[in-house]
């Protein structure tokens, strides 16, 4: 039978005690399965199995591994759970009603809401609106000035009835631009740069009579306390001044 080297795979003459090319002794074995396992191959050892379950003495092995696979297995469903424990992302519901309530306890309403089905217009868009009317009545109030001044020929200081002309002039022109205009289209010359409107908050449609209530009376009224009753809508659910609460109105973007 052809013997081979057990360290290196040469094969070795039967007489040989020395590998010719490792030269390492070859092991003697005494027993008949030392034996075979010296002479066989290292293909076949190779191609031997590495555990033998069904054998006896490989028993201990099989179990052994059979423990260190269930121990494996353990650790791994622990790292899952622990991974499972970790905190989740919230959904995107549950950021949008964390959201919702967070919003309804602010103290300052947004600077757009949605009234029903319109957009309100916000606190910006309300003051450059005041401020175009306020403009246009200086305007207005320097043009009749010029024009009785060139009428009498003198200034309008020194004459009360100049005076009065050009506050009666000028308070005509209030009352088209702030009732007229107003409660026909619900919409002031400044409202209307601007494109904002006023409404009911009932739904009723905006009339003369609201419109005068709002602006000859509401506004002296929101100016009496230092401006107080205009920066009144900061902080009003509904955005609305002095002025808005006596004649039940608001003010909204143009549809």
């Amino acid at each position: 039978m052809t013997k081979f080297c057990p360290y290196c795979g040469k094969q070795l003459n039967p007489r040989s005690k020395f590998c010719p090319q490792c030269g390492k002794s070859r092991p003697e074995r005494h027993d008949s399965a030392g034996s075979d396992r010296a002479i066989e191959s290292p293909r076949a050892r190779l191609a031997r199995p590495a555990v033998d379950v069904a054998s006896p003495s490989s028993a201990p092995d099989a179990a052994r591994l059979n423990r260190t696979i269930e121990r494996t297995a353990t650790v791994e469903r622990g790292g899952a759970a622990r991974v499972d424990a970790r905190p989740r992302t919230l959904s995107t519901s549950t950021r949008s009603n964390g959201a919702a309530r967070v919003a309804g306890r602010r103290y300052v309403p947004p600077t757009h809401a949605i009234i029903g089905a319109s957009e309100q217009a916000g606190f910006g868009l309300r003051y450059g609106a005041w401020m175009f009317d306020f403009l246009i009545t200086l305007i207005a109030i320097m043009l009749f000035t010029f024009a009785v001044t060139a009428a009498s020929r003198r200034s309008v200081v020194g004459s009360n009835s100049d005076l009065f002309m050009v506050a009666g002039l000028t308070l005509l022109l209030v009352v088209m631009n702030f009732v007229v205009l107003a409660g026909k289209g619900g919409q002031t010359a400044g409202m209307r740069i601007l494109g904002i409107y006023i409404i009911r908050v009932d739904g009723a449609p905006f009339t003369l009579k609201e419109a005068a209530l709002r602006h000859l009376v509401g506004y002296p009224l929101s100016m009496a306390a230092c401006f107080l009753g205009f920066l009144w809508m900061l902080w009003d659910p509904q955005q609305q001044g002095w002025h808005d609460k006596l004649a039940r109105t608001i003010v909204v973007m143009s549809k």
